[in-house]
């Protein structure tokens, strides 16, 4: 089936406070589960950070970034799109701090 403009479901933009929230509970969950996988030292919880890392850069990727970032016609290319959302899945604790600094920056002044 052919999706026309009228069948296509436009992301609900994400307010920058909720992004950031999202982050934030992702990054403290995360931190939590590495300081309680050094401490108790169970293959099980080192098992499951390692998994947990990938899958959190997945539900940032799905849930926040495309409801915070809208990409530019000129910069919506193959290359462009592909090398940012790798990069926001890849390093998410780093890259969504900087991207909620640059947002914000550019917000606020």
């Amino acid at each position: 089936m052919e999706q026309t403009p009228a069948t296509l479901v436009e992301p609900v933009p994400l307010r920058l406070r909720a992004a950031f929230l999202h982050w934030a509970a992702c990054l403290v969950g995360w931190f939590g589960l590495m300081v309680l996988a050094s401490q108790w030292e169970l293959p099980e919880l080192t098992a499951l950070l390692i998994l947990a890392y990938p899958l959190v850069g997945l539900y940032l990727s799905r849930a926040v970034l495309r409801r915070v970032v809208e990409w530019h016609p000129n910069y919506n290319t193959l290359v462009a799109v592909t090398s940012g959302k790798l990069k926001f899945f890849l390093f998410w604790p780093v890259a969504y701090a900087v991207l909620f600094f640059r947002l914000g920056v550019d917000k606020v002044l």
